[in-house]
């Protein structure tokens, strides 16, 4: 009997898929040279948050468990955006190499598990400790002539 795939994984996989197309399309419509390798250097996670999804307002991204470290409390109703997590393999590598032994094969990189994330929007502070806001990125995205959002009922 073969296993069936988490619904939420398709639907990962079938946005990932458009947010490459997406990228693909804006670095080569590009008009500059240093526009083309912005576009090209956006992995799929940054294109799902700033394009494929409506994130209009958030600020911060974090896991359910980095919130609570920070005495925040998601609303509840709240729904996660779905973006892929660090690959079980680089976790273990880099745990394997903090306890100085030797990094697993390169077979573990192949599995990427799906991260939850929940923005500053959808958080209410417990006032215990202060919401750090993101130091403002130094790069500067190119304007667009198209930029698609999904509302996330139906993504999630």
């Amino acid at each position: 009997m073969e296993k069936q795939m988490n619904p939420k994984r398709a639907q990962l996989i079938a946005l990932s898929n458009e947010a490459k197309e997406i990228r693909d399309d804006m670095a080569e419509g590009a008009e500059t040279e240093n526009e083309a390798l912005f576009w090209a250097s956006r992995t799929v996670n940054y294109m799902l948050i700033n394009h494929m999804y409506d994130t209009e307002g958030a600020e911060e991204f974090n896991t359910f468990k980095q919130w609570k470290e920070q005495g925040a409390t998601i609303r509840k109703g709240s729904k996660a955006f779905l973006v892929w997590g660090q690959p079980i393999g680089k976790q273990r590598a880099k745990e394997a190499q903090q306890k100085g032994q030797k990094a697993p094969e390169e077979d573990e990189y192949r599995f990427f598990p799906i991260c939850y994330l929940f923005s500053n929007k959808q958080v209410v502070n417990a006032g215990k400790t202060k919401i750090s806001k993101p130091q403002p990125s130094k790069v500067e995205e190119p304007k667009a002539e198209f930029i698609r959002s999904v509302n996330l009922d139906t993504v999630i």
